[in-house]
């Protein structure tokens, strides 16, 4: 049975509870407001001294940390559900009432036993013990003042970190770029080994081997932790894909069998077909002409199998020296043809299309591995490229002042230069050779004024003789190697006086320069280039450079590529 002043209690707590939450409120959110931002002001200050977030990226986190902050200290209020028994105890102490309100709940819940007129008595003294309560006074609502000022003084440290410009956000930039370099470039590793693996005319050997330095690159990109690291991968599967190239190479033999498709045009056409894709170039075509040839001999006259004889023999000549194996066959089947053995004839013939089937393979493998390595080349210098507006924008404002003193002294120099041209030219010339001359003096000096002016902003763009645009050499001196592990050396005894001090015996080998003559060691320079570059970048990644000066190491590489014409 329940006393009608026991719902009015309840109803009070529950009141009395209501500002409990909104007390806490003023108290707690601030705080995880104010966390937030203090996490927030840590991450602006570590992106100032590493080159990881920008100054809007900065903002938005402080944004959501702030507001994430303060949503978790007001959830941790709202969603606490303490019951009945405990929101009275807390109003019990908090207002003095001892204990009035937790005696009332538990007589009404029968946690004590006592009479119905001992029970009414008990709520009306809680009731009227109630209502004598001063809640602002007990229960004020007062937000901590020291919080609210840290959250000030977090909110001005943030938004001098979002206004004033961060030196590193150009290395962010630049960093970033790299990283979506690096992963477009094993995405098209990738889709080069599916375009491998997907091509008909290797086989499973030949994939796998084409396929290797790709794995092994992806790999290498998945790790790289810099630009050169990533670069030096891509050289690598560059190099050993090149490698593959020039080891399964027969263009050379492409020519002679196209220096050789005439022969096979006889009158009566028995060899059409083949000379057609001899002359094509095709080999894997030009084996399965071979092939058809080789069926059809037997149903020739002896007029036809000797005129075709004539002519696999004078084919087997143009070819002689490119491929002496594939040379035999076809003169043993002209031979054979000529002497009227159409079964010998038949078994050159199927010989060569088995000899010419397996150079096909390997041409398959040149034309991919050289396809895929001209892939890579193209993305490593999408890598080199990647950040470079960046980083040519933070050394741009490191030259600015240099270049404006250069230009002002190019300026001046103009203006003394052209009073000194024009006085020298005014002595004993006419006037009309007087102010030609001083047009092309002020030209000329104009000309030298801007290449003065040039100098700042174009520095380490000429390096030993190269331009920016690339390599402008025709060829390098490579002089040849000597092997020299068939001779003997001779033993020199040094004097006594020598060994003790060599500096007193003078010089003990020439040191003249040596007269480039021999024109057999002359490189085209792209040639060199392609091995020079990669070994470059390698060496980047594995030996220490400083971080400040990788930026020009790279540059100076990339100055010494050769241009495309």
């Amino acid at each position: 049975m329940q006393n009608g002043t026991y719902p009015q209690l309840t109803q009070q707590i529950e009141r009395w509870h209501g500002r409990r939450q909104l007390r806490d409120l003023l108290i707690i959110a601030p705080k995880g407001l104010l966390a937030g931002l203090l996490i927030a002001v840590a991450i602006a200050a570590v992106a100032r001294f590493r080159p990881i977030l920008t100054n809007m990226e900065v903002f938005y986190i402080s944004l959501g940390l702030g507001l994430a902050g303060l949503m978790g200290g007001s959830l941790f209020v709202l969603l606490r559900r303490p019951d009945l028994a405990a929101k009275a105890r807390f109003a019990d102490q908090t207002f003095g009432l001892h204990e009035r309100l937790t005696t009332a709940i538990e007589l009404q819940e029968g946690q004590i036993s006592a009479d119905q007129t001992w029970q009414e008595n008990q709520f009306d003294d809680t009731w009227r013990a109630a209502q004598h309560v001063n809640v602002r006074e007990s229960l004020p609502l007062e937000a901590n003042s020291q919080d609210w000022s840290l959250i000030l003084l977090a909110i001005v440290l943030l938004g001098a970190a979002v206004i004033i410009n961060n030196p590193l956000t150009a290395v962010v930039g630049q960093q970033r770029a790299v990283t979506r370099a690096i992963d477009e470039q094993i995405t098209a590793l990738e889709e080069a080994e599916e375009g491998i693996n997907n091509n008909p005319d290797l086989t499973a050997e030949q994939q796998e081997e084409l396929t290797r330095p790709l794995n092994e690159a992806q790999e290498a990109l998945a790790s790289a932790e810099n630009q050169e690291q990533a670069m030096a991968a891509l050289s690598q599967a560059e190099r050993e894909l090149r490698e593959l190239a020039q080891q399964n190479d027969n263009s050379t033999l492409q020519e002679r069998l196209q220096a050789a498709a005439g022969a096979l045009g006889g009158e009566n056409g028995s060899g059409q077909a083949a000379s057609e894709a001899m002359e094509q170039g095709d080999l894997g075509q030009t084996a399965r002409e071979l092939g058809q040839l080789s069926e059809q001999v037997g149903t020739m006259t002896g007029e036809q199998q000797a005129e075709l004889g004539r002519d696999l023999t004078q084919a087997a000549q143009e070819i002689g020296q490119t491929d002496p194996e594939l040379a035999q066959e076809l003169s043993e089947a002209g031979t054979a043809l000529q002497q009227g053995d159409t079964e010998a004839a038949q078994e050159a013939l199927e010989n060569a299309e088995q000899i010419l089937e397996g150079e096909a393979a390997e041409q398959a493998v040149a034309e991919q591995a050289g396809e895929t390595a001209n892939e890579l080349s193209e993305g490593r210098q999408e890598v080199a490229q990647a950040g470079q507006e960046g980083q040519q924008g933070q050394q741009g404002q490191q030259l600015t002042e240099q270049q404006q003193g250069q230009q002002n002294q190019g300026q001046e120099g103009q203006g003394q230069q052209g009073e000194q041209g024009q006085q020298g030219q005014g002595q004993g010339q006419g006037q009309e050779s007087q102010q030609g001359q001083g047009q092309q003096g002020q030209e000329g000096q104009g000309q030298q004024g801007q290449g003065q002016q040039g100098q700042g902003g174009d520095q380490g763009g000429q390096v030993g003789g190269v331009g920016q645009d690339g390599g402008s050499a025709d060829s390098v001196f490579v002089p040849p190697v000597r092997d020299l592990s068939g001779f003997e050396g001779v033993d020199v005894e040094l004097p006594a006086e020598c060994i003790a001090s060599p500096e007193d015996c003078g010089e003990l080998l020439s040191q003249s320069p040596t007269d480039i003559t021999d024109e057999d060691s002359v490189v085209p320079y792209e040639q060199v280039y392609r091995e020079y570059s990669t070994t470059a970048y390698e060496a980047l990644a594995e030996d220490y450079v400083p971080l400040g000066m990788k930026g020009y190491i790279r540059d100076y590489f990339s100055s010494l590529e050769p241009s495309e014409e």
